[in-house]
This record gives C-alpha cells, sequence and structure tokens, in this order.
C-alpha cells in the first residue's frame, strides 16, 4: 500500500480526524524516527495509536539498528553487539498453549536491549551455543514494551540469529562499560550490573517460606577497585554460583535489585532475575 492509501484508509475508518490532523502527526514521527522509518511505517504506527486496524504488510528494514532507535511496534528489524548476559530458558503452558522462551541482554553502542527468544529459538540457549561475550546479529526481530514501557527485541521462528566471529567483539563495548562501580551504589540505585572477584563467602543458611516450602539464601563480599559490598543471593541462584565459584574468580551479575541493609548500608540482592556468569 502506499502512503495515500494509508491514509484514505484510516479516515475512512476513523472519520473524526482529517488528512491535515494525520499529516501532521506524521511529519512529528518522521522527526521523533530521525528518518529512519519511512512514511508507510510511520503511518501504520499512527494507525495502531489511533485504534485503526489497517491491511498488514510486512516492514522491510534491512539494516542494522541501534537499540537506542527502537521503539514498539516495529517488524522485521535487525541488530547487533555483543552478548551480555544470558538467562536459563524457561517454559509455559497451559490447556491451550505451551511452549519455552529465554532471555538475553544485549550490549551496543547506545547501551543495553532485552531480548527474548521463543520456542526453537530458545533452544540454542539450552544447547550452550549463546555466550555471554559474543557478538551477534540478531535479525528479523520485532519490537514490544515490556510490563515498565521499556522497548524489547523478541525473535521467533522467522528470525535468524548469527554469531560473528570473534574479532567483531571489538566492535563492539566492553561487558564493563554497563557495570556499575560499587562506591556509586546508594539505595536508589535500583537494578544495576556488578562486575568483581568475590572477597569472602559470609555464609549460607536455609529458611521456610510462607507457604511452607524451603529456601536458601547465601551472602558473599564482592570487591571492585572501588569499593566493596554484600550481596545477597536467593533459592536457585546460590547453587548457580556455588558451581560457578573459584578463588580469585570475576563475577558478572547482570540485573540485581539495590536495597538498604538493616545496618543502614546497602546491599545487591541476586535472585530468579539475575544473571550470573564467571569472567
Amino acid at each position: 500500500m502506499t502512503p495515500q492509501d494509508l491514509i484514505a484508509e484510516i479516515q475512512a475508518k476513523n472519520s473524526q480526524i482529517s488528512q491535515t490532523q494525520i499529516l501532521e502527526r506524521l511529519t512529528a514521527e518522521r522527526t521523533r524516527t530521525g528518518g529512519l522509518l519511512g512514511d508507510e511505517t510511520l503511518l501504520r504506527l499512527i494507525a495502531a495509536e489511533l485504534g485503526v486496524q489497517v491491511q498488514q504488510a510486512t516492514f522491510q528494514i534491512s539494516n542494522i539498528i541501534s537499540s537506542g532507535r527502537l521503539f514498539a511496534g516495529l517488524y522485521d528489524i535487525n541488530v547487533a553487539g555483543r552478548l551480555i548476559a544470558v538467562f536459563p530458558v524457561k517454559t509455559f503452558g497451559n490447556e491451550e498453549k505451551s511452549g519455552k522462551f529465554a532471555t538475553l541482554m544485549l550490549g551496543d553502542i547506545d547501551g543495553l536491549l532485552r531480548v527474548v527468544l521463543w520456542n526453537e529459538k530458545a533452544e540454542l540457549v539450552e544447547k550452550g551455543e549463546l555466550k555471554a561475550g559474543q557478538a551477534v546479529r540478531l535479525l528479523h526481530g520485532y519490537t514490544r514494551n515490556d510490563r515498565y514501557g521499556k522497548t524489547e527485541l523478541h525473535l521467533g521462528t522467522k528470525s535468524i540469529i548469527e554469531l560473528q566471529s570473534p574479532e567483531r567483539t571489538d566492535a563492539y563495548p566492553p561487558l564493563e562499560q554497563f557495570t556499575t562501580k560499587i562506591s556509586n551504589l546508594t539505595p536508589n540505585s535500583g537494578n544495576v550490573h556488578l562486575a568483581g572477584v568475590v572477597k569472602s563467602i559470609l555464609g549460607k543458611t536455609g529458611f521456610t517460606r510462607s507457604d511452607d516450602s524451603n529456601g536458601v539464601v547465601m551472602r558473599f563480599a564482592l570487591r571492585d577497585d572501588s569499593g566493596e559490598v554484600t550481596v545477597v543471593v536467593w533459592n536457585e541462584k546460590v547453587e548457580e554460583f556455588e558451581k560457578l565459584f573459584r578463588e580469585s574468580t570475576r563475577f558478572l551479575l547482570v540485573n540485581v535489585r539495590v536495597k538498604e541493609a538493616k545496618n543502614g548500608t546497602v546491599e545487591a540482592h541476586a535472585d530468579s532475575n539475575t544473571c550470573i556468569s564467571a569472567q
């Protein structure tokens, strides 16, 4: 469909908006996206915002796009970067539908992007073919907003994951660029990424949850070149950490939650939403 066809279809299905108003919104979207997307794509996004369903089409955007230029509602999107974290595969299901998914964190020149792999793409994680530190190209994905309103990339049946040569990793920021220095942590830091060496294990204890099931919590001291912080590891992440732990091993903790401890200092909490990897 041509842009003019789309404008006519939007007007036909929403008589309250004029062609002038549509063109004004189109001009605003061109400015917002920096000329990255064509008028057909922008008009489809405008139609979606207005609650108008127009004839569907796949957007052909062949170039690699940096994470900072993405927003929800895009199709056939290609990105590239360094894998910062690879989370374990999870399953879902009910009487109508079941499957599996895995989550990646991709770093590029603009920052971090959450990537969701569905079903057979998630099997690459199960097989150990995707690992933190690899340079990859993720092709033919689509974007959505997560529950917090942040854009993420999804890869399904038609998507392609290409591993790039080890030399290509130098084209992307190092893992450390995405971490926060321990000395900069405050009770208001929220979710952060940390890198450092385990100075000491502070203990492990079991506990009983409110539903009478058993849990386990471990504490250890993590140090970087700026300071030291206590990391609190919960439940299944305890076993994961213990398998990786070696003295003097450098750890990368992606997505830990910073909280104020009872003694007024800060702690970093690692749970099921945290990726722990040894470097």
